[in-house]
This record gives C-alpha cells, structure tokens and sequence, in this order.
C-alpha cells in the first residue's frame, strides 16, 4: 500500500483577515472609525458566555440563525460615526442575536 500524501497546510501572513473580519473592517472604514482586530472567542470568554444586553446565558453550541447564539456586539454602534471608539475589545461585548439585533444602532 501506498502511503497517504500528506497535505501541508499554507501559513497564513500575519495580515490575513477572514472574510467576517474583512467586511467588518470596510464598514469600520466605511464609518470612519477605528479597526483593531478582536478575537471574538476572547470577547466571548471575558464576558463569561453571559449576554451584557440581558445578563441571560449564551449557549454555545447554538449557531446563526438561532437567536439565542453568541453575537458580537459594539457597546456604541460603528454607524455613529467619527468620535466613536469604534471596532476595539474595549468597545465590544457578548449578546443573543435577537437581543443583538433587537438593539439596533442605539447605545
């Protein structure tokens, strides 16, 4: 029997961006505010799996569309423009999607 090739996985460069990471820096750009890149698994254990919006559990083997999944949410909103602390850890939090999306741009 012939051995399995093995695949060699490319290094990414340090810039590398995903494609949800990617979009979030053109609507930061967009916006005109500032862009760090944030770990959103970091986020989500600082803030102990616990939605900020309305203090209940997240579960985490939910995913989207569930609106009890995780989401990112900007304790200010991008969309507010200049001023705004913008996409920095300091600046985002965990929520529910629908407790997310229910909040809409208000702070």
């Amino acid at each position: 029997m012939a051995e399995a090739k093995k695949r060699r996985r490319r290094k990414r460069s340090p810039g590398w961006l995903s494609r949800r990471e990617y979009a979030l820096k053109l609507r930061c750009e967009r916006w005109g505010v500032p862009y760090t890149k944030v770990s959103r698994a970091a986020v989500f254990r600082r803030d102990g799996y616990v939605c900020q919006l309305c203090s209940e559990p997240v579960d985490r083997a939910l995913r989207y569309p569930n609106p009890r999944s995780a989401s990112l949410d900007h304790v200010v909103p991008l969309s507010h423009g200049p001023g705004t602390p913008g996409h920095v850890l300091s600046n985002c939090q965990t929520a529910h999607f629908g407790c997310n999306a229910s909040k809409g741009n208000r702070v």
